[in-house]
């Protein structure tokens, strides 16, 4: 009788035990899988945002370098650019006018060269019909007897004061139309930019380039 007690106090705890185990220690579980689950989701959905942000970062960064790049260039090539004219205007302000002055100096210094730019000038004048006494200026620097020496008769007897004055101006001629205040300068630097007019580009293309 106490066996048959016993064994059926053995089964109770069993039974017991089974019941616990089915409605705590499963659904515990289950809900634990669940749990499981649910947080391997969301760490997977975390990590895909994370890199998909990451992507987007360095995606931005490289469109920033790119635009930042590209402005630096342009930025670049606009000094250079600049720094080749600068040069140019250089090259041509301190060798092509000076030297261009220079080889104009020698012959507006020679009394047979301002004779004929004197005639030529007159000559002009007369072509035009215009009736007036002329001043005529030349450089302190050339002689004028012998400027008035080389002019003819005529071209004397145009001149106000019957022959060329002396003048500050480096060379060449200035010619003064009395009666209508006009004058006509031929000076080495007039000439040197009426000449320069005409050869800057073939010397920019020579020099510089085109």
């Amino acid at each position: 009788m106490a066996m048959k007690n016993l064994e059926t106090g053995k089964d109770k705890v069993k039974k017991i035990c089974d019941i616990l185990r089915k409605e705590t220690l499963e659904p515990a579980k289950l809900e634990a899988d669940d749990i499981l689950a649910k947080a391997r989701r969301e760490a997977e959905e975390i990590l895909a945002d994370a890199e998909a942000r990451a992507e987007e970062m360095i995606a931005h960064a490289r469109s920033d370098i790119e635009r930042q790049k590209t402005v630096f260039q342009a930025s670049l090539s606009q000094a250079c650019r600049q720094a080749i004219d600068l040069l140019k205007e250089k090259i041509e302000n301190k060798l092509f006018h000076p030297q261009l002055l220079k080889l104009l100096s020698a012959p507006l210094q020679d009394p047979n060269v301002i004779a004929k730019l004197i005639a030529a000038v007159v000559e002009g004048i007369d072509k035009q019909g215009i009736d007036t006494d002329l001043t005529v200026q030349i450089a302190s620097t050339v002689p004028a007897r012998a400027v008035n020496e080389l002019l003819a008769k005529e071209i004397v007897s145009r001149l106000k004061e019957k022959g060329v004055l002396l003048s500050t101006i480096g060379g060449g001629i200035e010619v003064k139309l009395v009666k209508d205040n006009i004058t006509i300068e031929l000076s080495d630097v007039a000439l040197k930019e009426m000449v320069a007019e005409y050869i800057r580009k073939d010397f920019r293309d020579l020099v510089m380039g085109a």
